[in-house]
């Protein structure tokens, strides 16, 4: 459950991106085609105006152009070249001929009045053109006036003049702007389907991370309930064990009669008694592991949780034939703890070195305080433990006992650090295992927390 705001996360981040890359190609596109058409354009004007020059170089070689002593049916002529060129060129607007600055030919091939003002000269090699605009009725008429000044044979000064429509520009860009924009709207409709199926994939990725999330959520809780109820059945052994243990041995006491001691079976009856206790207490602690409730740390006595905890395994130490040695400091040791957690840890861990103990073994407690920490040893008599198990004896399940559930090191693990503490197992140098669990020391007048 922890991964879900990651996974979250990740999905939106890989929405935003998709999107941003959608904008991005989308922004690029648009970009290139407003370069594009600004570049048809420029292209279409440059055809048009080599067309122009090659009008005008055609017409400029014509003899009649060159040399004036020519008769009428000479300029008859080169009006049906002019008319054969405006066949090929419909843009051709008018033809003039001036010798001297005077107009000797003038052919208008659109009704025109022949008006306007020039304006924006353009010069292109050895032709001057200046753009004008010519009124139709009405109706301005943009055109394009190429000039080409040449001395003659008789030795004048000799222009022609061609005027083309400027929307013979726009005829040629069309063509080229139709092949761009057909481009652009193949491109922008392959972004819009990538669009789409990155959006499509988006939404799947998203339905697919809800589904995982809520079956890693059912797997969470039926592991945390196999773990729960491994808890419960693991914490209650113990309990259960020396609760049965004490009824045999108070049977055994009565079977005596006349020799029955009193004294001793009281004994009995207060430790089934408080048995019986710790059986309700663990079931309350498992209810607060199921349903979180805000518990406090507060100051434990360890020296008083691990007489508690002897008390409650007494009937088993008994049974094993093992002694306990127990070192706890006079003036006591106080830590900041949960101390349900802290009795479930020492209880663990003290079963664990009574389970490997051999008979009339013995296991050393020793309470102790060091700068600002407590440290509880509990050393054992045992075999110790293999160093390539010492790193996995506290995961769960992990156990080497024939019959053992593998829970009781990893719970105590669980609680010991769930106080801010840790535990930490070696061997000892004279043979048995040694476990250490520490926590921080309560300062002065330190309240629960």
């Amino acid at each position: 459950m922890r991964n879900r705001p990651f996974h979250v996360s990740l999905t939106l981040i890989t929405a935003l991106l998709v999107l941003a890359i959608a904008v991005l190609a989308g922004g690029g596109l648009w970009t290139l085609r407003r370069i594009h058409g600004q570049m048809a354009h420029a292209t279409a004007a440059k055809s048009v105006l080599d067309r122009g020059r090659q009008i005008l170089a055609q017409l400029v070689r014509q003899p009649i152009v060159k040399d004036e002593a020519r008769e009428d049916h000479d300029w008859s002529q080169f009006s049906r070249q002019v008319q054969s060129l405006h066949a090929l060129e419909s843009g051709l607007q008018y033809v003039s001929v001036l010798k001297d600055g005077v107009t000797v030919w003038h052919e208008q091939l659109n009704a025109l009045d022949g008006s306007g003002a020039p304006s924006n000269p353009v010069t292109a090699g050895d032709v001057e053109g200046v753009r004008r605009v010519l009124n139709v009725g009405g109706e301005s008429v943009p055109v394009l006036v190429l000039t080409q000044r040449f001395a003659g044979d008789d030795g004048k000064d000799h222009v022609v003049e061609v005027a083309l429509k400027r929307d013979a520009v726009g005829r040629e860009e069309r063509a080229a702007a139709s092949a761009i924009t057909s481009l652009y709207r193949l491109s922008l409709l392959t972004v819009g389907i990538s669009f789409g199926v990155c959006v499509l994939l988006v939404v799947w990725m998203m339905h697919r991370e809800v589904a995982r999330e809520r079956a890693r959520r059912a797997e969470e809780h039926l592991a945390f309930a196999g773990v729960l109820a491994n808890g419960i059945v693991h914490d209650f052994r113990n309990p259960m064990s020396s609760l049965r243990l004490d009824a045999q041995m108070l049977a055994k006491e009565v079977e005596k009669r006349p020799a029955c001691r009193g004294e001793r079976l009281q004994e009995l009856a207060e430790r089934m008694r408080n048995t019986t206790d710790r059986m309700d207490k663990v079931f309350q602690e498992f209810l607060y592991m199921s349903k979180p409730v805000a518990e406090m740390q507060e100051r434990v006595d360890l020296g008083e949780c691990v007489r508690s905890c002897l008390a409650m395994l007494a009937p088993r130490l008994e049974q094993a034939r093992v002694k306990v040695d127990l070192d706890v400091p006079a003036q006591g040791v106080q830590v900041n703890a949960y101390e349900a957690a802290v009795r479930r840890a020492l209880m663990n861990v003290i079963t664990n070195a009574e389970q490997f103990s051999p008979q009339e073994g013995t296991v050393t407690i020793r309470v102790a305080a060091g700068g600002d920490v407590a440290t509880v040893e509990v050393l054992d008599r045992g075999p110790g433990i293999p160093e390539s198990q010492q790193k996995r004896i506290f995961d769960m399940f992990f156990t080497t006992r024939p019959g053992g559930t593998g829970l009781g090191l990893f719970l105590a693990r669980t609680a010991v650090e769930r106080c801010g503490g840790r535990i930490e197992v070696s061997n000892r140098s004279d043979g048995g295992a040694c476990f250490r669990v520490v926590l921080p020391l309560a300062g002065e007048g330190s309240a629960a927390t």
